[in-house]
């Protein structure tokens, strides 16, 4: 055990020896390691400034618009988020910052989104080669993402509120048939009915009329017990059917303005639809109408203008430097042990 012991104090000391006799390798793989990664990082690195803005999302089930109620397809803001990585905006942006040897793939690893699960707030965070770089393509993604989502959800909104008039239409018109059908059997009936019905009543049951005839015959009222008369009254089914008629054509006449309105809007929806189509295809928004079905407005809103980064965030300069000075120490500590190896064998 004494002479294990031993064996292992010589080892070590040998180890030592090996790293004091070596100190110079050692020093030199040190800073030419330290050397190389400053030349890396001032020299060779490009600076990279990152831009962030903020904004505010929450999207209820749905909203109340001119046209109706509209139902979101969904509540989840990442759904929402997401769009900034669409390729269809991701070229839109290289062609609007003129770079045409981009990737959208490049691009879309620049872009971050930080947000926490039940927070509406929202970081939008993207790279650029300077400060104002970085700024002025978070600008430009900005615009690009809250017109993006306008226009995405406006369309699904048309959509949506064509088809329910649509389908609204062909419910009103056959209302109307069977209304105006109904009449014309209401209309038909009221054509057989008298206005008026007579009846014979004992002219006793008038005691007036029965006093005053009476007096004119120069008779007692006891005298006229067994004596009729004739009496017209208005007939009550008359007035019942007057009156249906009367409820139904106005009715008619609601239903008629109904008609009328969904033709309206559909004309409007219809139009609007036809206009977001030919700026998805064309940019043109001259005939887009701006205050009309922008269901997102108060759903989503973004800072005016992004942060100003004023220290890069890469390169790392210290950490690289301080890995450097590590992995040289490493690479000398390695190569003074072999070489005690090598010189012993």
């Amino acid at each position: 055990m004494e002479d294990r012991h031993y064996e292992d104090e010589i080892s070590l000391k040998e180890l030592i020896m090996a790293l004091v006799n070596n100190w110079k390798m050692i020093t030199m793989f040190i800073v030419i390691s330290a050397v190389l990664a400053l030349g890396y990082v001032f020299l060779i690195a490009d600076e990279v400034y990152e831009s962030s803005i903020e904004g505010i999302i929450s999207v209820p089930e749905s909203t109340s618009t001119r046209y109706g109620t509209y139902t979101f397809p969904t509540t989840n803001k990442m759904d929402y988020l997401n769009e900034v990585y669409s390729n269809a905006l991701l070229e839109n942006f290289i062609d609007e910052l003129g770079l045409e040897e981009a990737t959208v793939e490049g691009f879309r690893e620049s872009i971050v989104i930080d947000t926490e699960e039940e927070s509406t707030r929202f970081m939008f965070k993207i790279t650029g080669e300077s400060p104002e770089d970085a700024m002025n393509r978070l600008v430009v993604l900005k615009n690009l993402y809250l017109e993006e989502i306008q226009m995405k959800y406006k369309e699904s909104a048309l959509n949506y509120f064509v088809r329910e008039y649509h389908v609204t239409a062909k419910q009103l018109e056959e209302t109307l048939l069977n209304q105006k059908k109904q009449l014309r059997e209401l209309e038909t009936e009221f054509e057989d009915v008298s206005p008026v019905i007579t009846l014979q009543k004992l002219v006793t049951s008038d005691p007036v009329y029965a006093a005053e005839l009476a007096k004119s015959r120069g008779l007692n009222l006891e005298d006229l017990s067994g004596d009729k008369m004739l009496e017209e009254e208005i007939n009550p089914h008359y007035l019942t059917i007057q009156g249906n008629i009367i409820d139904l054509r106005k009715t008619i006449q609601d239903t008629e303005r109904a008609i009328e309105k969904n033709i309206k809007y559909t004309n409007e929806l219809k139009t609007e639809l036809v206009a977001v189509q030919n700026f998805a295809v064309s940019g043109d928004e001259s005939t887009l109408t701006n205050d009309m079905l922008n269901v997102m407005d108060s759903k989503l809103q973004m800072s005016v203008q992004p942060s100003f980064p004023r220290n890069p965030i890469a390169p790392r300069k210290a950490l690289t430097l301080a890995i450097a000075l590590v992995l040289g120490g490493m690479i000398g500590v390695f190569a003074a042990f072999f070489k005690e190896y090598w010189k012993n064998n």
